[in-house]
Protein backbone atom coordinates (compact mmCIF):
# COMPACT_ATOMS: atom_id res chain seq x y z
CA UNK A 1 0.00 0.00 0.00
CA UNK A 2 1.31 3.30 -1.09
CA UNK A 3 1.36 6.05 2.01
CA UNK A 4 4.02 8.40 0.53
CA UNK A 5 4.37 9.98 -2.64
CA UNK A 6 7.38 12.27 -3.68
CA UNK A 7 7.88 14.60 -6.33
CA UNK A 8 10.96 16.26 -8.01
CA UNK A 9 11.02 19.54 -8.59
CA UNK A 10 12.00 21.24 -11.94
CA UNK A 11 10.62 19.40 -14.75
CA UNK A 12 7.76 17.74 -12.41
CA UNK A 13 6.47 20.66 -9.88
CA UNK A 14 7.77 23.17 -12.39
CA UNK A 15 7.19 23.13 -16.34
CA UNK A 16 10.69 23.77 -17.37
CA UNK A 17 12.99 21.19 -17.29
CA UNK A 18 16.02 21.91 -15.37
CA UNK A 19 16.66 24.72 -12.95
CA UNK A 20 19.69 25.79 -15.01
CA UNK A 21 17.38 26.28 -17.35
CA UNK A 22 15.05 28.13 -16.21
CA UNK A 23 17.75 30.43 -14.42
CA UNK A 24 19.39 31.00 -17.28
CA UNK A 25 16.61 31.79 -19.71
CA UNK A 26 15.28 34.34 -16.65
CA UNK A 27 17.96 36.25 -16.74
CA UNK A 28 18.71 36.43 -20.69
CA UNK A 29 15.30 37.99 -20.59
CA UNK A 30 16.75 41.07 -18.43
CA UNK A 31 19.83 41.11 -20.80
CA UNK A 32 19.09 40.24 -24.38
CA UNK A 33 22.05 41.31 -25.92
CA UNK A 34 23.87 38.68 -24.41
CA UNK A 35 23.08 34.84 -25.66
CA UNK A 36 21.16 32.11 -23.73
CA UNK A 37 24.24 29.34 -24.52
CA UNK A 38 26.90 32.05 -23.55
CA UNK A 39 24.79 32.72 -20.24
CA UNK A 40 24.33 28.76 -19.74
CA UNK A 41 27.94 27.93 -20.57
CA UNK A 42 29.06 30.59 -18.20
CA UNK A 43 26.99 29.05 -15.48
CA UNK A 44 27.30 25.63 -15.72
CA UNK A 45 30.73 26.50 -14.46
CA UNK A 46 29.86 26.58 -11.63
CA UNK A 47 26.53 24.69 -10.95
CA UNK A 48 27.59 21.25 -10.18
CA UNK A 49 29.36 22.67 -7.39
CA UNK A 50 26.41 24.89 -6.44
CA UNK A 51 23.81 21.89 -6.17
CA UNK A 52 25.97 20.20 -3.66
CA UNK A 53 26.34 23.18 -1.26
CA UNK A 54 29.54 23.76 -1.92
CA UNK A 55 29.93 26.99 -3.32
CA UNK A 56 27.19 29.81 -3.44
CA UNK A 57 25.53 32.40 -6.12
CA UNK A 58 26.51 34.93 -3.87
CA UNK A 59 30.33 33.58 -3.79
CA UNK A 60 29.84 33.13 -7.56
CA UNK A 61 28.20 36.15 -8.37
CA UNK A 62 30.72 38.64 -9.76
CA UNK A 63 33.39 35.80 -11.85
CA UNK A 64 29.34 34.32 -13.59
CA UNK A 65 28.85 38.56 -14.51
CA UNK A 66 32.60 38.63 -15.89
CA UNK A 67 31.96 35.44 -18.04
CA UNK A 68 28.98 36.72 -19.66
CA UNK A 69 30.62 40.07 -20.13
CA UNK A 70 28.32 42.07 -17.30
CA UNK A 71 31.03 42.98 -14.63
CA UNK A 72 29.35 46.56 -14.04
CA UNK A 73 25.94 46.09 -14.68
CA UNK A 74 24.68 42.96 -13.20
CA UNK A 75 22.84 43.58 -9.43
CA UNK A 76 22.73 40.49 -7.49
CA UNK A 77 18.40 41.16 -7.33
CA UNK A 78 18.66 39.57 -10.97
CA UNK A 79 19.24 36.40 -10.02
CA UNK A 80 16.47 36.44 -7.06
CA UNK A 81 13.99 37.42 -10.14
CA UNK A 82 15.59 35.00 -12.11
CA UNK A 83 14.64 32.28 -9.09
CA UNK A 84 11.25 33.64 -8.85
CA UNK A 85 10.03 33.48 -12.05
CA UNK A 86 10.35 29.94 -12.20
CA UNK A 87 7.13 28.52 -14.07
CA UNK A 88 4.75 26.53 -11.68
CA UNK A 89 3.36 23.75 -13.22
CA UNK A 90 -0.47 24.21 -11.25
CA UNK A 91 -1.99 20.92 -13.14
CA UNK A 92 0.88 18.83 -11.35
CA UNK A 93 0.08 20.99 -8.41
CA UNK A 94 -3.45 20.47 -8.27
CA UNK A 95 -2.44 16.44 -8.32
CA UNK A 96 -0.49 17.26 -5.00
CA UNK A 97 -3.11 18.89 -3.54
CA UNK A 98 -5.29 16.29 -3.92
CA UNK A 99 -3.51 13.52 -2.96
CA UNK A 100 -2.44 15.32 0.31
CA UNK A 101 -5.99 14.61 1.85
CA UNK A 102 -4.66 10.90 1.58
CA UNK A 103 -1.20 10.59 1.69
CA UNK A 104 2.43 12.13 3.08
CA UNK A 105 3.85 14.16 0.56
CA UNK A 106 7.08 14.88 -0.48
CA UNK A 107 10.06 16.39 -2.75
CA UNK A 108 13.51 15.18 -3.75
CA UNK A 109 15.16 17.81 -5.96
CA UNK A 110 19.00 18.60 -6.93
CA UNK A 111 18.70 22.80 -6.47
CA UNK A 112 21.21 24.69 -5.22
CA UNK A 113 19.87 25.87 -1.52
CA UNK A 114 19.62 29.52 -2.05
CA UNK A 115 16.98 28.71 -4.78
CA UNK A 116 15.25 26.08 -3.32
CA UNK A 117 14.76 28.66 -0.63
CA UNK A 118 13.45 31.45 -2.37
CA UNK A 119 10.96 29.01 -4.44
CA UNK A 120 9.88 27.50 -1.16
CA UNK A 121 8.57 30.69 0.34
CA UNK A 122 7.51 31.93 -2.73
CA UNK A 123 5.08 28.86 -3.83
CA UNK A 124 4.21 27.97 0.22
CA UNK A 125 5.62 23.95 -1.04
CA UNK A 126 5.86 23.84 2.91
CA UNK A 127 1.85 24.05 2.50
CA UNK A 128 1.44 20.80 0.68
CA UNK A 129 4.86 18.82 1.25
CA UNK A 130 6.30 17.96 4.50
CA UNK A 131 9.70 16.17 3.53
CA UNK A 132 11.41 17.89 1.49
CA UNK A 133 15.13 16.57 0.56
CA UNK A 134 17.37 19.26 -1.17
CA UNK A 135 20.92 18.44 -2.19
CA UNK A 136 22.12 22.14 -1.55
CA UNK A 137 21.68 21.03 2.12
CA UNK A 138 22.10 17.57 1.96
CA UNK A 139 25.32 17.45 -0.35
CA UNK A 140 23.70 14.68 -1.81
CA UNK A 141 22.55 14.40 -4.86
CA UNK A 142 19.66 12.18 -6.67
CA UNK A 143 22.18 9.47 -8.36
CA UNK A 144 23.22 8.24 -4.71
CA UNK A 145 20.99 5.34 -3.03
CA UNK A 146 21.47 7.38 0.09
CA UNK A 147 19.02 10.39 -1.30
CA UNK A 148 16.24 8.06 -1.02
CA UNK A 149 17.69 6.06 1.95
CA UNK A 150 17.54 9.63 3.84
CA UNK A 151 13.82 10.26 2.28
CA UNK A 152 12.44 6.89 3.58
CA UNK A 153 13.71 7.88 6.87
CA UNK A 154 12.17 11.19 6.81
CA UNK A 155 8.82 9.33 5.57
CA UNK A 156 9.14 6.22 7.95
CA UNK A 157 8.23 4.42 4.80
CA UNK A 158 9.51 1.52 3.13
CA UNK A 159 10.28 1.38 -0.51
CA UNK A 160 7.32 -0.28 -1.69
CA UNK A 161 5.32 2.21 -0.10
CA UNK A 162 6.56 5.35 -2.36
CA UNK A 163 6.01 6.62 -5.19
CA UNK A 164 9.12 9.01 -7.14
CA UNK A 165 8.13 10.94 -10.12
CA UNK A 166 10.69 12.45 -12.14
CA UNK A 167 11.21 13.89 -15.89
CA UNK A 168 14.51 12.23 -16.04
CA UNK A 169 14.71 8.30 -16.20
CA UNK A 170 18.01 8.38 -14.88
CA UNK A 171 16.78 9.50 -11.44
CA UNK A 172 15.05 6.58 -11.11
CA UNK A 173 17.89 4.16 -11.11
CA UNK A 174 18.26 4.48 -7.63
CA UNK A 175 15.03 4.80 -6.30
CA UNK A 176 14.03 1.89 -8.55
CA UNK A 177 16.97 -0.18 -7.06
CA UNK A 178 15.88 -0.15 -3.69
CA UNK A 179 12.56 -1.17 -4.20
CA UNK A 180 10.78 2.20 -4.95
CA UNK A 181 7.77 2.52 -6.97
CA UNK A 182 8.62 5.55 -9.89
CA UNK A 183 6.92 7.09 -12.68
CA UNK A 184 8.90 8.80 -15.69
CA UNK A 185 7.09 12.25 -16.75
CA UNK A 186 7.63 13.85 -19.63
CA UNK A 187 7.52 17.70 -18.94
CA UNK A 188 7.22 18.48 -22.72
CA UNK A 189 4.06 17.19 -23.08
CA UNK A 190 2.78 17.41 -19.30
CA UNK A 191 0.45 15.14 -19.48
CA UNK A 192 -0.67 15.04 -15.69
CA UNK A 193 -3.66 12.48 -16.91
CA UNK A 194 -0.41 9.73 -17.75
CA UNK A 195 0.77 10.20 -14.20
CA UNK A 196 -3.18 9.82 -12.39
CA UNK A 197 -3.40 6.69 -14.53
CA UNK A 198 -0.04 5.36 -13.73
CA UNK A 199 -0.78 5.83 -9.80
CA UNK A 200 -4.09 4.89 -10.25
CA UNK A 201 -2.40 1.33 -11.15
CA UNK A 202 -0.58 1.35 -8.06
CA UNK A 203 -3.69 1.53 -5.94
CA UNK A 204 -2.94 5.58 -5.22
CA UNK A 205 -6.60 7.14 -4.34
CA UNK A 206 -7.17 10.10 -6.05
CA UNK A 207 -9.87 12.07 -5.09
Amino acid sequence: MIKTVFFDFDGVLTTDGSGSFTTCTNIQKLIPDVTFDHILRCYKVYHPKMLLGQMTHAAIWKEFCNCIGKDNYLDSTVLHEAFRNTPMNTKMMDLAKKLKKHYKLGIITDNSKERFDVLQSKMKLSDVFEIIVVSGETGIRKDSDETFERALSLADCKPEECVFIDNNEDNLIAPRKLGWNTILHDHRKNDVDLVIGALKKLGVLIT
